[in-house]
């Protein structure tokens, strides 16, 4: 029953958005979140009508309810596109990161990162606008959101060809076609006033984006074994331990795995360009080294609570300084 009334409700609100009524469907969606609040997809469904009617900040607290249940990469880009709406900036640069971080294989993440990028980084907005191109080649919309990062990047050759490109795949967007006559009607530069042009070609670098991926990632995993050195210290068993190190160590790895490209540098490189990751990394590490001991030293019937203790601070120092480091980026965009 519980199905059958969520997938009506879902097609329902559907259909009241495309006949222009999306006020109504959200009364639908309220109304069946009332009966099942555990539903992901129906707070993500709530809050796209949301941004369809423009109230962002309704946006971003439905997508915040559905984090944590299910949909994360879904609930992320939706918090984007409703943070870019209430100019939080920075914030929305977090959520697009994060959404690409969990799939990295969907083009609308990419897409929403570029749209997220673009105000203050345009030279990573077109990148991150190419990669969603490249994942998507047929889709109109990605071409759209390549022209706009290009435009505020001041290439326009780039710029004319993404719009066209994007009118190829969509012939009927009265939005590109008036960006195409705009930028055909764009008076030429002043030589005397022109602008250093920005580069907007090569591979990604080492950038915002890739220290928010990196913080996300070390934190992550420093928080799940702050928890687990502390549930350790009342179930003091030696395969326990080996399932923490275990958890954490594959937490770890598919943080590292999932990072932007760009992101993962030689450690004197990722030193010079952030060097609080580096400082939670180390943390991290010794910490996880800590735990290996304990687990081991368990194994032959030794008891070393001390280990548990240093295992559990410097895992807390990892995540007070990976949340330091998310803190002071959101606080420089203000």
């Amino acid at each position: 029953m519980a199905e059958g009334s969520i997938d009506a409700a879902f097609v329902q609100a559907a259909r009241l958005a495309d006949e222009g009524r999306p006020r109504a469907a959200i009364v639908v969606l309220e109304s069946a979140l009332a009966t099942y609040p555990g539903n992901a997809a129906a707070w993500c469904r709530l809050s796209a009508v949301y941004l369809e009617v423009g109230e962002p900040q309704e946006a971003l607290t439905a997508a915040k309810r559905a984090m944590p249940l299910g949909q994360p990469a879904w609930a992320h880009r939706l918090a984007s596109l409703a943070l870019v709406e209430l100019e939080r900036y920075e914030e929305a640069v977090v959520s697009a990161g994060e959404a690409v971080r969990r799939d990295p294989d969907d083009w609308r993440g990419l897409v929403t990162l570029a749209e997220a990028l673009a105000r203050s980084e345009p030279e990573q907005a077109v990148r991150a606008a190419r990669a969603a191109v490249a994942l998507a080649p047929e889709e109109a919309r990605a071409h759209e959101v390549l022209g706009d990062a290009a435009m505020l990047a001041h290439d326009w050759m780039l710029a004319e060809r993404s719009y066209r490109d994007a009118l190829v795949r969509d012939p009927a967007n009265d939005d590109v076609i008036a960006k195409v006559a705009r930028l055909a009607s764009r008076p030429a530069d002043n030589a005397r006033r022109r602008r250093k042009p920005v580069r907007t070609r090569g591979e990604p670098g080492f950038d915002r984006v890739a220290r928010v991926a990196w913080y996300l990632a070390v934190r992550r995993a420093a928080a799940w074994q702050a928890v687990l050195a502390v549930v350790l210290v009342f179930a003091s068993l030696a395969w326990v331990g080996l399932g923490a190190l275990l958890f954490v160590g594959v937490l770890a790895w598919r943080g590292f795995a999932g990072l932007p490209p760009g992101s993962r540098v030689p450690l004197p490189a990722l030193w010079a360009r952030a060097p609080l990751v580096v400082v939670a990394c180390a943390a991290l590490a010794v910490s996880y080294v800590a735990l290996l001991v304990w687990t081991v030293v368990m194994a032959f019937g030794g008891v070393f609570v001390s280990l548990l203790v240093v295992a559990f601070c410097l895992a807390v120092v990892a995540v007070v300084n990976s949340s330091f480091g998310l803190w002071r980026m959101w606080s420089r965009a203000r």
